[in-house]
């Protein structure tokens, strides 16, 4: 439950930050802010949502480990190897450590 919550606050940040984005770009398109202000604001909005999202990643991965669907070896990925694989929301192309194989992984909570 306590990761639900993290996961939440990131979730908010990313959409406040994105709302800061929209609200930024309008504001500088109708000229009532000008262009330097705008530009700070998107740079700042920009940043606010990699923060939050690299902030779900790091409480997600933490949380979860992989089942192959080969051998059926449950194991936890690198974290280079979690970002960077393809997923949907509940598998991952993984390589397994224990079959050396690559196939789509479903994620598991851990005990």
């Amino acid at each position: 439950m306590k990761n639900k919550g993290k996961i939440t606050v990131s979730i908010i940040g990313v959409v406040l930050s994105i709302a800061l984005l929209v609200v930024s770009a309008i504001l500088a398109e109708e000229k009532i802010i000008n262009t330097a202000t705008a530009v700070v604001l998107i740079a700042v909005s920009v940043v606010l949502v990699w923060i939050a999202i690299s902030y779900a990643a790091k409480v997600d991965y933490e949380t979860g480990v992989y089942k192959c669907r080969k051998c059926g070896h449950t194991f936890k990925p690198t974290f280079r190897a979690y970002v960077w694989g393809a997923h949907t929301l509940t598998t991952r192309h993984l390589k397994c450590p224990e079959c050396n194989e690559k196939s789509w992984c479903t994620r598991k909570k851990m005990k």
